[in-house]
């Protein structure tokens, strides 16, 4: 191949791709499907998990998520409609935690933070 050509080469592989996996599309968090979210949360050690949040007015039992295979990720599909959530996720039924995998947050009023969930939100 000429030094031409390779070139030529290079430069189309640089503007097209080399066929890798595609960059990451999201941040983190929930994974927004049809007709809601589905929330993940990986603790090997937790014994129950639940979802709480401002879409459930912070119920501490009514979302139980499950570990189904027992892998440590817990995982539960909530039905919402486009907006802005806060949440957090309860283990044990005394640890509020938000979402690790999440970089949105907000103060929680309590010296903690709730994470952020923009659903269908035009520039999220």
């Amino acid at each position: 191949m000429t030094y031409s050509k390779w070139i030529w080469v290079c430069a189309v592989l640089a503007v097209v791709g080399c066929g890798g996996p595609p960059p990451p599309t999201t941040a983190g968090g929930p994974e927004p499907v049809a007709g809601g979210a589905v929330f993940r949360y990986r603790n090997q050690d937790a014994k129950k998990v639940y979802l709480v949040g401002d879409f459930n007015d912070w119920s501490p039992t009514a979302d139980p998520m499950t570990d189904d295979n027992a892998d440590g990720e817990w995982t539960l599909f909530y039905p919402l409609v486009p907006g802005t959530y806060a949440y957090k996720f309860l283990v044990d039924g005394k640890n509020w935690v938000a979402d690790p995998t999440n970089p949105l947050s907000e103060p929680d009023g309590f010296d903690g933070r709730n994470s952020i969930l923009k659903l269908g939100v035009p520039g999220s």
